[in-house]
């Protein structure tokens, strides 16, 4: 199961970061912009395991183009692949 969300990738004092706007404080970080977006791909599929654990619904996905005229950085689409579980039915 694969879910696609943007990331804002910025870079400060040479250190990057990529967060979720659609998750508040998910979030990747790296020496270098690969590495912010293998952490933040990490990170998001911990918040949607997260989420749907909980029983909540997913956030929308925010339209690329939205965030580019909002945000500085730079905004990249993320798939989120889930690691493959034998018992689904948290789902519902």
């Amino acid at each position: 199961m694969a879910f696609d969300y943007p990331i804002i990738l910025t870079e400060r004092d040479g250190r990057f970061r990529a967060a979720f706007p659609d998750f508040p404080g998910c979030y990747g970080e790296g020496a270098d912009r690969a590495d912010a977006i293998d952490d933040a791909r990490a990170e998001g599929v911990r918040c949607i395991l997260q989420e749907l654990e909980e029983g909540n619904p997913l956030p929308l996905r925010s339209l690329p183009e939205d965030l580019c005229r909002d945000n500085a950085g730079e905004v990249v689409m993320l798939t989120l692949t889930l690691p493959r579980e034998e018992n689904w039915s948290w789902l519902g």
